[in-house]
């Protein structure tokens, strides 16, 4: 008679213990549960200011920021972007990008 080998991993069935009786499930009794409270009112949160780390001045130590910010803007100024960045052939986050760097830098800048 040829024995079969068990695969690597297979798990074996579980035997039962000789003489073992399943238990009788208990009645469980309901427990009575405690009335809900009705939610107290939070005080509103103070917000927390964050102050953000400046480059040093006339060096490049840009590390400390992801480069990424959300800014909210009224649908109607969103659109007229949009558009505007359609005409000129370049993605809404590049037109915003040049838009904002012309009107922040400082042209002629010395170190």
């Amino acid at each position: 008679m040829a024995v079969k080998k068990a695969k690597a991993g297979a798990k074996k069935p579980a035997r039962k213990a000789v003489g073992a009786k399943k238990k009788a499930a208990k009645p469980v009794a309901a427990k009575a549960k405690p009335a809900k409270k009705a939610p107290k009112a939070k005080a509103p949160k103070a917000r927390a200011v964050r102050t953000v780390a400046r480059a040093k001045v006339g060096g490049d130590d840009f590390t400390s920021y992801s480069g990424k910010f959300t800014v909210r803007l009224p649908k109607s100024l969103h659109q007229a972007l949009v558009d505007r960045a359609e005409r000129e052939g370049v993605s809404l986050n590049l037109f915003v990008t040049n838009a904002l760097s012309r009107t922040v830098a400082t042209p002629g800048k010395k170190k």
